[in-house]
């Protein structure tokens, strides 16, 4: 179940689609290999590489491979977003706008939907159309 749950929600969120992915990292976790999938996308992320540091607090918000943390989740979306990674200012987006900071929330959809997060162009549409 755990890797079903991974499977949709990483082909949503990161672009893996039925699976197909060329990312030997992404590829050990659709194999439910999370923490040799963890490890890799750390070791990344320390290299600054933003797309890693998305998936990194990724694995921390739903606890595949380590322990559940919500704070340290929002850390690793906040460095891949940092780093231009467009899903992690999605999901950073997301969850201000869940805790009503909506000027931070706009301004993490806007950059994600320039960076070419068609979600996050929806999403920011709706807020503004809510307000």
């Amino acid at each position: 179940m755990k890797k079903i749950i991974f499977l949709i929600s990483a082909s949503i969120l990161f672009g893996a689609s039925h699976g197909q992915t060329n990312d030997k990292d992404l590829q050990l976790a659709l194999q439910g290999k999370y923490k040799e999938a963890f490890l890799g996308f750390s070791k990344r992320c320390k290299k600054k590489d933003g797309y890693a540091c998305g998936m990194v607090g990724f694995f921390y918000d739903k606890g595949f491979g380590v322990k559940k943390d919500h704070n340290k989740a929002i850390l690793f979306y906040k460095k891949g977003c940092e780093l231009n990674d467009k899903d992690s200012c999605t999901l950073l987006g997301y969850y201000e706008y869940k805790t009503k900071n909506i000027k931070e929330a706009k301004k993490l959809l806007q950059k994600a939907c320039n960076l070419g997060n068609k979600d996050a162009c929806d999403y920011l549409n709706k807020i503004k159309n809510d307000s």
